[in-house]
């Protein structure tokens, strides 16, 4: 019957398996830009804070301006998903990334450029937020495992292949083009969307939009966005522009806890959707993955770099044996979610990644090339098992009305953990390297400790894990 519900919501909805993944590929490569863009940028920081004659502090606004931009855009999605038609939001929000890309890609001073990157984060924050609310309503509450190991995959393989592009593309061409590759990628995505997408009917609307669950909301974001941005150059908690955003963005949040529980059919999150265990399991995974999955891919092309003496773009070749691993696995994890649930997927890949992580807090620079990429492999086949079964799990046995608004929670809370992940394993390279002479053994000391961390962060995500759902349903093709 919910299947049904979901159908008779949005008009043209897949009816059939074949068309749902039809479907998702169709959404999937429109994201493809915003997805790629993020870690293209982050290669090409250096390269414009030189040609623009930017500061580090200024020059650090063209990626967190991008990421604010894209996260105050999330709870509006949310929103929007539920009152307008989808196909006709995600091509605007195209439109709008489309917009950032040329503004940034044109842009001749620092100011135009961080201009573009909040223009393009909007668009970013609105398409990233509804592609797995459209997906989760075209497939109905049955086969998410499937889907999810096709819709997850580019936000998986972004960190991957986004500095291997960028760092060719910086080396064959120049900066401008991290930004201009993006046109006609989007151009050719709009037209895929117009011609081939169905039109995504909204649900009936039952809330009007709250802007102080927006004020909360968004101002929660930001704000702890900002602490742990600052806490990732300065490499201190105790600095007052580190903590006092944190403090700020931890009162909002409670501060909306108590509003939704007052007003719960006013706010954009609804609080019911953690009595779900599974949801909540796989929302503190989420909030967790900053660091057993988004830190490990924040600190493993430095590593390359800094202790093999990689360049960017070998680093990021390197980096290919992990998405290769990612790939073998992709099709299995999605069936096996289906088949028994998230939880033992989970519980094994969390197992896989310990395996596929712990050899590098004892490697050098004289360790075997093989074994690196060997080690990649093991890794990239767990990343997928502790992305798309939980980003599957989120949704497991959420209302159709609720599911928007599951969306909103779950990309929030990802993002925060990833920033709050990368921030933390680059204050513990700083702590380490403070008073030391900066030679090539203390260097590997340092990054060989931030892996020790994230092992640690890892084995401790087997208790959230332990809560997602499970079945097995053997005679289930």
């Amino acid at each position: 019957m919910q299947s049904q519900n979901i159908k008779s919501n949005t008009q043209a909805t897949p009816t059939d398996q074949s068309s749902v993944v039809k479907v998702a590929i169709i959404l999937i490569i429109g994201a493809i830009a915003p997805m790629l863009d993020t870690t293209m940028t982050n290669v090409a920081i250096n390269t414009i804070m030189k040609e623009l004659h930017s500061s580090v502090n200024m020059v650090q606004w063209v990626t967190t301006s991008y990421i604010l931009s894209l996260g105050i855009m999330v709870p509006i999605a949310g929103w929007a998903v539920d009152h307008f038609s989808g196909k006709k939001i995600y091509m605007t929000a195209l439109t709008v990334f489309l917009i950032g890309s040329i503004v940034s890609g044109i842009a001749t001073g620092i100011n135009s450029l961080i201009i573009g990157r909040i223009i393009q984060g909007a668009g970013a924050g609105i398409i990233m937020s509804i592609i797995t609310t459209l997906v989760v309503r075209a497939t109905g509450p049955n086969g998410l495992g499937s889907i999810m190991a096709i819709v997850g995959l580019p936000a998986v393989l972004a960190p991957v292949l986004g500095p291997t592009f960028g760092g060719f593309i910086i080396k064959a061409l120049n900066w401008h083009w991290i930004f201009y590759v993006n046109i006609p990628v989007a151009l050719g995505s709009l037209a895929l969307l117009y011609f081939m997408m169905p039109e995504f009917k909204p649900t009936v609307a039952k809330k009007p939009f709250d802007w102080i669950s927006l004020i909360l909301l968004g101002g929660t974001f930001t704000t702890l966005i900002l602490g742990i941005t600052k806490l990732s150059t300065s490499g201190k908690f105790t600095n007052t522009d580190v903590f006092v955003p944190i403090l700020i963005g931890i009162g909002l949040l409670i501060g909306y806890i108590i509003y939704a529980l007052v007003f719960p059919n006013k706010a954009l999150v609804s609080l019911k959707l953690f009595k779900f265990s599974n949801f909540s399991a796989a929302n503190v995974l989420l909030l967790m993955s900053g660091l057993t999955v988004n830190g490990a891919m924040f600190i493993l092309p430095l590593y390359l770099q800094n202790i093999r003496g990689l360049s960017v773009a070998m680093s990021g070749v390197y980096l290919i044996a992990q998405g290769l691993g990612l790939l073998v696995s992709r099709s299995q994890i999605g069936k096996l979610t289906d088949r028994i649930g998230a939880r033992w997927v989970v519980l094994a890949s969390i197992a896989i990644a310990v395996i596929g992580t712990l050899p590098f807090a004892f490697f050098n620079a004289n360790t075997a090339t093989w074994i690196i990429l060997l080690t990649l492999f093991v890794r990239g086949i767990a990343q997928g098992g502790m992305t798309m079964p939980i980003m599957a799990d989120s949704y497991t046995g959420v209302p159709t009305e609720l599911i928007s608004e599951a969306t909103t929670a779950s990309r929030m809370l990802q993002n925060i953990g990833g920033a709050f992940g990368t921030a933390l394993l680059a204050t513990w390279i700083q702590t380490q390297l403070n008073g030391e002479v900066m030679t090539p053994a203390h260097l590997n000391s340092a990054y060989q400790g931030a892996f020790v961390l994230t092992v640690i962060v890892t084995v401790l995500a087997v208790i959230p894990a332990w809560f997602l759902s499970h079945h097995m349903n053997v005679n289930k093709k």
